[in-house]
């Protein structure tokens, strides 16, 4: 099966990010599972390659039956389909509307747009939970085919490597994307209240200027590293004693972390705030805690229970186990599955 994955930027001069980890993992499990796959984005020619995985210009897309079926990766990708008239699946990170999230207001009216397109045009949703399949279906109604796909983790991973961390005290990582000005304020307000007990990592982006209209700046005591290759970020999480997973607002739909996978995927136990759609993902092991939203003394102290508990013995099973439901491979499979169903294979 031809499958073309259209993402809204080059990817090989894209920035390390999940969007791109996402990518990756997705395409080379597609080729794995047998489809041939190709990337369709904005580039200037053909020729370049995301591992075995063609890049191809957006021109492609007027060309008759070059796929069996197109699956836009994001809301924007749904602004680049230009002459492409064949089938259509669409991931859709969250279904906005005209109110919420409110960290969505610079680019409502054109994620708006993108969801008209898709209701017109696709023969299927892809949501990361079922919070964002409901929504899509009380707005839009049912006739789009929907499935949940959530982000992933390698079956596998690199060797350990040496600390990375040059601190005594235990780190508390948060990984990703800080992605709405209180969720850098929750980071800045856990480093306060944490100092003495453990120092809070930031491996990731600031992307609060994106929504805030400028970049909320996270406190001094916050150690931050930057965003770094996906292989980079294995030590940090193997290293850590708590991973952190903030809510990006109030709205359960808006807080799909894929955070939460890679932490339990290296064994990390997760401190979350309420309100995440996965939390479930690691109270199902008791691999953590979930303290009450915007509640930094539950912050504190939920900490604190987790820096004393030794995880040893739950780890591995953990690990396995996240390996089992989360892996690039599983994940390519159902979203193969989705796609033959789309062209009634």
């Amino acid at each position: 099966m031809r499958i073309g994955l259209l993402f809204h930027k080059d990817p090989l001069a894209a920035a390390a990010g999940i969007d791109l980890v996402r990518l990756r993992g997705l395409s080379l499990g597609l080729a794995r599972q047998g489809a041939d796959v190709a990337i369709v984005a904005p580039v200037a020619r053909e020729g370049g390659r995301l591992g075995p995985v063609p890049v191809l210009p957006l021109a492609v897309l007027a060309e008759p039956k070059r796929f069996d079926v197109l699956k836009a990766c994001y809301h924007f990708s749904l602004e680049l389909l230009g002459r492409y008239d064949g089938p259509l699946v669409c991931r859709l990170v969250r279904v906005v509307d005209e109110a919420s999230p409110e960290r969505d207001a610079p680019f409502r009216e054109r994620l708006l747009a993108a969801q008209a397109v898709a209701r017109e045009r696709a023969w299927g949703i892809v949501c990361n939970n079922a919070v964002n399949v409901r929504r899509w279906r009380r707005r839009y109604g049912e006739r789009q085919r929907t499935a949940v796909i959530p982000t992933g983790c390698p079956d596998a991973l690199p060797p350990l490597g040496p600390n990375p961390f040059d601190s005594d005290l235990p780190s508390a990582l948060f990984l990703g994307s800080l992605a709405s000005g209180r969720m850098a304020a929750m980071l800045s307000e856990a480093a306060e209240r944490l100092r003495g007990q453990a120092v809070v990592h930031f491996v990731g982006r600031n992307k609060t200027g994106l929504y805030a209209g400028r970049t909320i700046p996270v406190s001094p005591l916050v150690a931050v590293h930057g965003e770094m290759e996906e292989r980079a970020t294995w030590d940090y999480v193997r290293h850590a004693r708590i991973g952190l997973a903030l809510a990006a607002g109030p709205e359960v739909f808006d807080n799909d972390l894929s955070k939460i996978v890679a932490y339990l995927r290296g064994g990390l136990p997760v401190l979350g705030e309420a309100r995440l759609a996965n939390a479930r993902s690691f109270c199902r092991h008791g691999f953590g805690a979930v303290f009450r939203y915007g509640d930094g003394h539950d912050l504190q102290a939920k900490a604190a229970v987790l820096l004393a508990t030794d995880f040893e013995a739950c780890r591995p099973s953990v690990m396995a186990d996240t390996a089992a439901r989360f892996s690039w491979d599983g994940l390519a499979a159902a979203l193969l599955s989705f796609c033959q169903r789309s062209v009634g294979a």
